[in-house]
């Protein structure tokens, strides 16, 4: 592309937000769902913090209600730790794999959740914990644009022209949000009134 130029953003998604997506899609399932199965447990609560364990981890804090007899329990609490990775194509944020743990006082009654839920919710959990930052994207595109259709005025030149592309290049967990890296590739023309204030100084 003639005039081309590609610069990185950092957009910002803060943990409270995830939450409420998944508390919207996660909270009251039952795993498995009814139409695949008897169900052995249903969500009750959803919390997202970030994770020490990797670059890009984080932790889900899941309560449940064990339903099956044998580990039949009113709230139980479950800690994920999930890898996050973005598919530019969907324009969704995603869980690509994760390990569920357990936390009661009985190591046996642990470890046969563990083994139960990694087996039977895996695949449920991985579906749900999606995120469509399309909207987000959209909105990061439109302002960008809106500044360079005016015309973008820097220190002694201004940016005329438009946004053509927009892909995350990396996906950063921090403490109170996960950070994510965008390439902005635009077609950009710059108009420079002020020469002297781009030279080096002596």
């Amino acid at each position: 592309m003639e005039n081309a130029i590609r610069i990185q953003l950092p957009v910002a998604i803060t943990y409270p937000a995830l939450e409420d997506v998944l508390k919207k899609q996660m909270v009251g399932e039952y795993i498995p769902r009814p139409d695949e199965g008897t169900p052995y447990a249903q969500i009750l609560d959803v919390g997202v913090a970030k994770s020490s364990a990797g670059a890009n981890d984080i932790i889900l804090a899941i309560k449940m209600r064990i339903l099956r007899t044998v580990l039949k329990r009113d709230q139980v609490d479950l800690f994920v730790l999930a890898t996050l990775d973005y598919d530019n194509e969907a324009e969704q944020l995603f869980v690509q794999k994760f390990n569920l743990e357990s936390r009661t006082s009985s190591g046996f009654y642990n470890t046969a959740l563990e083994v139960l839920a990694n087996k039977v919710a895996y695949n449920q959990i991985i579906k749900k914990a999606r995120f469509n930052l399309r909207e987000t994207i959209s909105k990061e595109l439109e302002k960008a644009n809106g500044l360079l259709d005016k015309g973008l005025e820097l220190k002694g030149f201004k940016l005329v022209g438009k946004v053509e592309k927009v892909r995350v290049q990396e996906v950063k967990p921090i403490a109170g949000r996960v950070s994510l890296i965008l390439e902005v590739q635009a077609n950009l023309e710059a108009d420079v009134f002020d020469l002297l204030s781009l030279m080096p100084t002596e």
